[in-house]
């Protein structure tokens, strides 16, 4: 499976990216990833979760594909579900072992 994940705004608005190829992933690594959206329900989930009122927060957009579905979720530090925010982590910390 493919990941896409992009973080954007905070207070410098930065973004940040990366795509993941579970295929080329350590065996476990790729295994806890797949289980997080797994666990997640991700191609059941809506495809925006709206923002609550805040400034300076971060926006993240996240796209799983299989050979089978394809699927996008977009949402913010204060609109995540406790699922998408372990996902969220740990895209965040892929994107910073690749700096």
């Amino acid at each position: 499976m493919k990941v896409y994940f992009e973080r954007t705004g905070g207070f410098a608005a930065l973004r940040t990216s990366i795509s993941l190829d579970t295929d080329l992933m350590p065996p476990g690594e790729s295994d806890k990833l797949k289980a997080m959206f797994e666990n997640a329900n991700f191609f059941n989930l809506p495809q925006k979760y709206e923002a609550k009122e805040g400034a300076d927060y971060f926006h993240y957009k996240i796209t799983l594909e299989t050979k089978e579905n394809k699927h996008t979720v977009e949402t913010t530090d204060l609109s995540m579900t406790p699922m998408l925010e372990s996902i969220v982590n740990f895209l965040s910390n892929k994107v910073q072992s690749e700096k």
